[in-house]
């Protein structure tokens, strides 16, 4: 009986949760963000221009910023030196990223994206911009793992399986929608990928390493 219940999967870091959260909501607007430019015939906005969908995604925005930087505070206290630092740098990494929906509509009002669309090679630009800012995020977070002086000893295969599996899940999709044609692998980037983001912050939430 004892067994069963520590081996039962409880909530240890509520703030990890909350960022988690933070880039679930974030994906799901860029994704919405997405299919309105997608689904936009010529001579349409590329982005909506209803002011009850904006207000919503600027609030969400707001939360999701504000647990974020909820999410890094008690880290950032609990730190010093180099890792302190690079705590720093993760939280504006992250809050940037939860902040991206707002930074793209202000760049379509610059662009005048409430009227015309942008070329589609804008938005492999857009897209290509993103998955390099992810790609220094996830360096500077194993320059924090490498830096810890606990640090754990290696992941199981199953593990690992389960922790890719938004990355896993998004290639298995792209190879079926995307040879006949299909947007749903267009939609399911940013979704995916933002899940996938968030799967550190699961990790840590839940306890599961």
């Amino acid at each position: 009986m004892k067994s069963a219940e520590s081996s039962a999967i409880s909530l240890v870091d509520s703030r990890s949760l909350l960022a988690a959260f933070a880039l679930v909501i974030t994906g799901a607007i860029l994704a919405d963000m997405l299919w309105h430019y997608l689904r936009a015939v010529n001579g349409e906005s590329a982005l909506t221009d209803s002011r009850l969908w904006w207000e919503l995604v600027l609030n969400l925005q707001i939360l999701s910023a504000a647990m974020m930087w909820f999410c890094y505070s008690d880290r950032i206290d609990g730190s010093e030196g180099r890792i302190k630092i690079l705590q720093i740098v993760r939280r504006w990494f992250a809050i940037i990223t939860v902040l991206l929906p707002s930074m793209l509509g202000a760049v379509g009002i610059q662009q005048n994206w409430f009227v015309e669309q942008p070329p589609i090679s804008f938005v492999w630009s857009f897209a290509c911009v993103v998955m390099l800012f992810w790609l220094a995020g996830l360096l500077v977070h194993h320059m924090v793992q490498r830096t810890r002086r606990n640090r754990r000893p290696p992941a199981s295969f199953t593990y690992r399986l389960l922790f890719m599996l938004p990355a896993i899940s998004l290639i298995v999709v792209t190879l079926l929608d995307a040879p006949f044609g299909g947007q749903t692998w267009l939609l399911a980037i940013p979704v995916l990928t933002y899940i996938q983001g968030a799967m550190p912050f699961i990790t840590k939430a839940f306890g599961l390493r």
